[in-house]
C-alpha cells in the first residue's frame, strides 16, 4: 500500500528550507508552497503457479507525497505496518533513532506528517471522529459503539467467565464447553487487531483454549488485563484528540477575528472613498493614496501574517481579493473608480467569513423589511 504521509524526519528539511512553518502553540504546521516529498515503501508480492503461492517477496516502490498550502499539517505517531516491521526489526537502537522510529516491547511506531484538507475538517476529525472511533458515537437518536465500548463488552464477558470458572475446583464438561465457545468468539472478534495489547489478549485466549483447565483462569485473567489497558489507552487518545481540537478551534477563532477586523476596516475605507466620489470633486493621487495604502496593508496582513489554512487561505487567493495587491498603483495613477472597485470586491470576498457563510432566515427578513 502506497504511503500517504512523509515521516517527520523526511519533512524536517522542508522546514529548514523555509517551505513550511511550525506553529507550536497550536500543534500545527503550515505549508508555504507546494511541497513534494519523495517517499519509499514496500509492497508484498506473490508468485503463483497453478493456483498456489510458491513464493512471496517485497518489492521496493517510490512515490511523491504532496503537501499543499491551505492544508492543515501536523505531527502524528502511528504504528508500523508489516513491511516497516520487517525493515526495522533487526536494526540497532542508534539507527532506529536516526530514522525517527520508536521501539517499545517489540512494537514499532513512527512519527508522520499528516495532512487534512482544511481547518474545519481537522477540528471535526479530532473533536468528533477520533473520539467516536475510540469510545463511542453517542447521538440523540442512535449510539454506535467505538473500540472502548466493544472492549468493555469483551472484558465483561471474560470477567463473567472467570467468576463462574473460579467457583468450583474442577469445572464441569458443560462449563468447559461454554468457556471454550465464549473464548473462541472473543478471539475471533479480536482477529486482525493492530495494537499490541489486543494481539496479546488474543494470544492469551488462544493459550487458554489449548491449555489445561487450571490454566484457563490465569490466561483469561491476563487477556482481561490487556483488554482493560487497551480501553484505558483509547480514553487517553480520545482526550488528547479533543484537546487538540480545542487548540485548533482557538486558532480558527483567531483567524476569523482577524478577518472580521479587516472586513470592517475595508468597509470603512470603501465608505470613505464612496463619499469622496459622491462629492463630484476631481480626486488626485494624494487623495487616494492614504486609502489605498491602508487597503494594501490589510492585503499584506491577511496574506502574510494569517496562517495558511483552508477555507480562509482559498478565499484570500481569489482574484477579487488579490487585486488589492495593485491598489496603490491604481491610486498613483489617479484611477479612483478602480480603487473603489478593488476595495468593494475584496470586502465582499471577506464577508462570508466575517458575518457567516450561511444566510439566516432572520437576515433575509431584515433585508426584506428594509425594502418596504
Amino acid at each position: 500500500m502506497a504511503r500517504e504521509a512523509a515521516y517527520w524526519v523526511e519533512f524536517q528539511p522542508v522546514i529548514q528550507k523555509g517551505m513550511a512553518r511550525e506553529i507550536p502553540e497550536y500543534n500545527a504546521i503550515e505549508a508555504l508552497v507546494l511541497i513534494p516529498i519523495l517517499v519509499h515503501w514496500k509492497t508484498k508480492c506473490q508468485v503463483i503457479w497453478e493456483g498456489k503461492v510458491i513464493k512471496e517477496y517485497w518489492r521496493d516502490d517510490w512515490g511523491l507525497v504532496k503537501y499543499q498550502p491551505g492544508e492543515v499539517l501536523h505531527r502524528e505517531w502511528r504504528v508500523a505496518n508489516e513491511w516497516e516491521v520487517e525493515e526495522w526489526k533487526d536494526l540497532p537502537e542508534e539507527q532506529l533513532k536516526e530514522l525517527g522510529v520508536f521501539r517499545k516491547d517489540g512494537e514499532f511506531s513512527i512519527q508522520i506528517v499528516e495532512k487534512i484538507k482544511d481547518l474545519q475538517a481537522a477540528i471535526r476529525q479530532r473533536g468528533r471522529h477520533i473520539p467516536a472511533r475510540k469510545i463511542a458515537r453517542k447521538r440523540r437518536k442512535f449510539v454506535l459503539a467505538g473500540d472502548a465500548q466493544s472492549l468493555s463488552s469483551y472484558a465483561s464477558r471474560l470477567s463473567a467467565l472467570l467468576q463462574e470458572f473460579l467457583k468450583s475446583p474442577k469445572p464441569s464438561p458443560q462449563l468447559m464447553e461454554r468457556v471454550s465457545l465464549e473464548l473462541t468468539q472473543i478471539s475471533q472478534l479480536l482477529e486482525g487487531s493492530r495494537t499490541s495489547l489486543k494481539r496479546r489478549a488474543q494470544a492469551e485466549i488462544q493459550l487458554a483454549l489449548q491449555g489445561k483447565f487450571w490454566e484457563v483462569s490465569a490466561r483469561a485473567g491476563e487477556a482481561l488485563s490487556d483488554l482493560l489497558n487497551q480501553r484505558a489507552n483509547n480514553f487517553e487518545i480520545a482526550m488528547k484528540s479533543i484537546e487538540l481540537a480545542e487548540k485548533w478551534r482557538d486558532l480558527m477563532a483567531d483567524i476569523e477575528r482577524r478577518f472580521r477586523d479587516c472586513y470592517n476596516r475595508l468597509g470603512r475605507l470603501g465608505e470613505k472613498l464612496q463619499n469622496l466620489l459622491a462629492s463630484s470633486q476631481p480626486l488626485q493621487p494624494k487623495d487616494l493614496l492614504p486609502i489605498a495604502n491602508e487597503a494594501s496593508g490589510i492585503w499584506k496582513h491577511l496574506t502574510e501574517r494569517v496562517p495558511n489554512f483552508n477555507p480562509y487561505y482559498q478565499r484570500l487567493q481569489e482574484p477579487e481579493f488579490q487585486r488589492l495587491s495593485r491598489v496603490v498603483i491604481h491610486a498613483q495613477e489617479g484611477r479612483a473608480d478602480t480603487v473603489f472597485n478593488d476595495i468593494e470586491e475584496a470586502t465582499a470576498k471577506l464577508e462570508a467569513v466575517a458575518i457567516g457563510e450561511k444566510v439566516t432566515r432572520a437576515e433575509l427578513r431584515k433585508k426584506k423589511e428594509a425594502l418596504f
